[in-house]
């Protein structure tokens, strides 16, 4: 039997397979492929000598989760669908014979590198937006994350101007006029044209506010009349509930006393709106009833004290609310219906793998389906979720930041992506370009009818930043300002030299690792990529970086100048350290989920267990600090195999936050949103202090010197935000 780690490319019949990756090819071109079909495909391909019996599938592929043994056959429908083995009696690619199981029969070869056909074939679920419609964006855990990370996107092509309306009809009268005379096998090309030619840009939107304050998470009345949105004017004030009539264009405030209001939603035929509010680290969501006139003295708690809300959406009937919600630190982003009258909430979809995050949802027209956009290890996928079957159908896949879908009609999807506004076809899986995005200000939109869009469009691509240094003194202490270009996302300090920080620099969707030279901004380059990039760590003793590009934990050797990928695109991993010694490289795994932290060897290459139970670790003296999977609690180890000292100070695991042990002192950020909390323990004395500053003043990716006196921090002011609209005529 053949191992993963044998061949990078395997040719299956028609197909390429990158192993290494996990990616299918086909004429060169990725093809779209769920996590759960790609390790079926992969467990096939393993045990292809012999067929697999279903409850094998069971133990094997999905040993995460128990499953129907119907969920099992889907999948394998989804992949013969993919490879086109559409005739079951005559299999080409999987054969499937009765008390066995399954088997792969194509022809199966290495090969050496992937090859283009002369004439590319469009595969079905295949959908790939032109790249100057996606070429940045950068993942985050909200939209104040990825606002504060947000990178500029390439130049886009001369645009094309919009047509007025009588224009577009009149160019579809030409369309049905020629096709009769050059027939319709010119139909598609034509329509394609006509379509293409109604691109706008983002100076055609007509505005319905100017560029005063921030405002977030808009909602659109039944009716299209009323606007409703969270926002605030400074960086001081707490985030309120705001209301704009189109008809006389007036504004009025909904709240007063919300601690950070986000996630609007109009319901029940729009006498209520619904938004969550964050206080105390925990999440709540309210209602407001619009028909007093102070919304705000008949506000009512729906739920309360949970860990988290996504964005909302309108449910089955009047009084249903879909709400993806994270109830509490064991549990995972899961899609439930909350009652507006009972206040109960229902699980309707939970999530399918240990890494899925789900970011929004929306029902389409006839209440049939619910199109999902969705994280998966590093990927954005749009997928339908069909409410009478329970199957999931992939319709759309990017590595760059998917911010929200809305139905057009039952048939069609209005997406927002980074840099692009485009409409995507669910039977046939074509986009239509609608909105050119080149500055890429476009972050959240709503519609009542699939044509009348409403927009949010930010002032600035990137709020204007600086990097501030902080003494930690008991009173914090602002040592320097450190003003850089909008392009410099990420600092970390060089142990070495003063004179020098090492950056993370975005460009034209293109991230680049360097240093930096202080005095004149200079940056020497070390390695560049096109992938959603985390900076980790840099050590000289352990002779290059640690960062993470996607979901895949990567070192750069100085040395060799080449990069070794420690973790797969496949696997969970949490963030990493280098041991005290800098030969290795400690990080947690997802295995089977259950947490574990291994060390990989940096000279060869070899990934061993250290230590079970754990998900991240620091070095620390002769010992080790570790968090636990969960609730991220800390404990300090003397040795591996000793016993643990609770710590009784929890960090804080989500994406922006950091952690470090130097010398006696443990120091890590966590936050709310509303505020980050900047925290240093003793280890040996459990002496502690925590600072407290709001979250754009002080953003959580901080860095620590080697001494731990000293903390950089990025500043972030705010972006003025406008809301403006367009018709999709289309």
């Amino acid at each position: 039997m053949s191992s993963l780690m044998d061949i990078k490319l395997t040719k299956l019949g028609a197909f390429v397979l990158d192993l290494s990756d996990q990616v299918l090819y086909r004429d060169a071109s990725e093809v779209a492929i769920e996590p759960k079909v790609m390790a079926l495909l992969l467990y096939l391909y393993e045990n292809k000598d012999r067929y697999v019996s279903i409850e094998e599938l069971h133990q094997q592929v999905w040993s995460d989760r128990v499953v129907s043994d119907t969920a099992v056959r889907s999948a394998v429908k989804k992949l013969r669908l993919i490879l086109g083995d559409n005739d079951i009696a005559n299999a080409r690619y999987v054969k499937s014979v009765s008390k066995r199981g399954y088997k792969l029969i194509c022809e199966i070869e290495p090969v050496d590198a992937l090859e283009a056909a002369a004439h590319p074939t469009k595969e079905a679920n295949v959908a790939t937006l032109p790249a100057e419609g996606l070429d940045s964006g950068t993942v985050g855990v909200s939209n104040d994350v990825s606002e504060a990370l947000i990178n500029e996107t390439d130049k886009q092509p001369p645009r094309l101007e919009k047509s007025s309306g009588l224009a577009y009809k009149l160019l579809m009268f030409l369309v049905i006029f020629l096709s009769a005379i050059i027939g319709w096998t010119k139909y598609d090309v034509i329509t394609k044209y006509v379509l293409d030619s109604q691109l706008a840009n983002v100076g055609d939107l007509e505005p319905l506010t100017g560029f005063n304050g921030e405002k977030h998470d808009l909602s659109v009345s039944l009716d299209g009349r009323y606007v409703a949105f969270s926002g605030r004017t400074s960086i001081e004030e707490d985030r309120q509930v705001y209301l704009l009539d189109r008809q006389n264009n007036k504004i009025r405030q909904l709240t007063y006393h919300a601690n950070n209001a986000a996630r609007v939603q109009f319901a029940q035929n729009d006498k209520v709106i619904i938004y969550s509010d964050l206080s105390g680290g925990k999440t709540s969501v309210q209602l407001l009833p619009l028909t007093l006139s102070e919304p705000e003295s008949g506000r009512v708690t729906l739920v309360e004290g949970v860990v988290a809300v996504g964005d909302p959406s309108r449910g089955r009937h009047a009084s249903e609310l879909l709400l993806p919600m994270l109830v509490d630190l064991e549990s995972e982003m899961t899609l439930y219906a909350l009652d507006l009258h009972t206040r109960e909430y229902l699980r309707m979809l939970a999530p399918s793998d240990a890494s899925e995050i789900l970011y929004d949802v929306s029902l389409s027209p006839d209440k049939q389906k619910l199109a999902l956009i969705k994280k998966i290890k590093g990927q954005f996928h749009i997928l339908l979720f069909d409410l009478a079957t329970k199957e999931e159908t992939l319709i759309y896949s990017t590595k760059h930041k998917l911010y929200g879908v809305e139905w057009k009609n039952n048939t069609s999807l209005l997406v927002m992506a980074a840099g692009a506004f485009f409409q995507v076809d669910t039977l046939t899986g074509e986009q239509i370009r609608l909105i050119e995005d080149g500055d890429v200000v476009l972050r959240s939109f709503d519609t009542h009818d699939g044509a009348d869009v409403v927009l949010l469009q930010k002032e600035f691509s990137r709020a204007k930043r600086l990097y501030i240094e902080h003494q930690l003194v008991p009173q914090l202490e602002v040592q320097q300002i450190i003003n850089t270009a909008p392009q410099v996302v990420a600092m970390l300090y060089d142990e070495l030299s003063d004179e020098h920080r090492w950056v993370m620099h975005l460009k034209d969707g293109i991230t680049t690792i360097g240093r930096m030279t202080m005095s004149n901004r200079e940056m020497d380059s070390y390695y560049s990529s096109d992938e959603n990039v985390e900076l980790l760590d840099v050590s000289y003793q352990a002779g290059g970086i640690l960062f993470k590009e996607g979901p895949k934990l990567a070192f750069y050797s100085f040395e060799h100048r080449q990069v070794s990928y420690i973790t797969s695109s496949m696997e969970t991993s949490s963030d990493a350290a280098f041991s005290a010694d800098g030969s290795a490289i400690y990080y947690g795994v997802n295995v089977a989920g259950e947490w574990e932290i291994q060390s990989y060897d940096i000279g060869s290459k070899i990934s061993s267990l250290l230590l079970s139970g754990y998900r991240s670790i620091r070095p620390a003296g002769t010992g080790y600090i570790v968090a636990e999977p969960i609730d991220a609690q800390l404990f300090y180890l003397p040795t591996l195999t000793g016993p643990a000292r609770a710590l009784n100070h929890p960090i804080d695991f989500r994406y922006i936050s950091r952690w470090y042990v130097r010398g006696e002192h443990i120091i890590w950020t966590a936050f709310d949103e509303r505020n980050t909390y900047l925290h240093k323990l003793n280890w040996q004395t459990d002496s502690h202090l925590v600072y407290e500053e709001r979250f754009f003043a002080l953003y959580p990716t901080i860095a620590a010197d080697i001494s731990g006196d000293k903390v950089l921090s990025l500043s972030v002011q705010l972006n003025d935000t406008s809301i403006a609209t367009i018709k999709i005529d289309h």
